[in-house]
């Protein structure tokens, strides 16, 4: 299962299971992910998952800007939506974030092609 985690100094703080459904991040106390910055919007970014349209069973989660005033960058570039994957680091204001969805070592491996 995907998650979301909040570290300080490679300490990971807080984290976030990734379900299907949309997480808010803001400074707005009615964000799902309150962030207490003066860089960060009230409304600044959403994480956004949902069933993946090539793998039956699979979750994939967007990450979008929602109009924040300083940004919101992914691997240190800033974006407006983007698709994530393991090991994403996002910034919102003086905060990062890294997505853990590891693949299960349980399964065999396998080859979709998508045509």
């Amino acid at each position: 299962m995907a998650y979301l985690a909040l570290s300080v100094e490679d300490v990971i703080i807080n984290k976030w299971q990734l379900t299907e459904g949309i997480l808010q991040i803001g400074r707005a106390s009615t964000s799902d992910i309150q962030i207490n910055d003066a860089a960060v919007s009230s409304q600044h970014a959403r994480l956004i998952t949902e069933q993946d349209p090539h793998i039956e069973g699979q979750l994939v989660t967007y990450l979008q800007d929602v109009g924040s005033t300083n940004g919101t960058e992914l691997n240190g570039i800033k974006v407006t939506q983007e698709k994530l994957k393991h090991d994403d680091v996002i910034t919102i204001g003086f905060n990062q974030f890294q997505l853990i969805d590891k693949p299960s070592n349980s399964l065999d491996e396998t080859a979709i092609i998508i045509g």
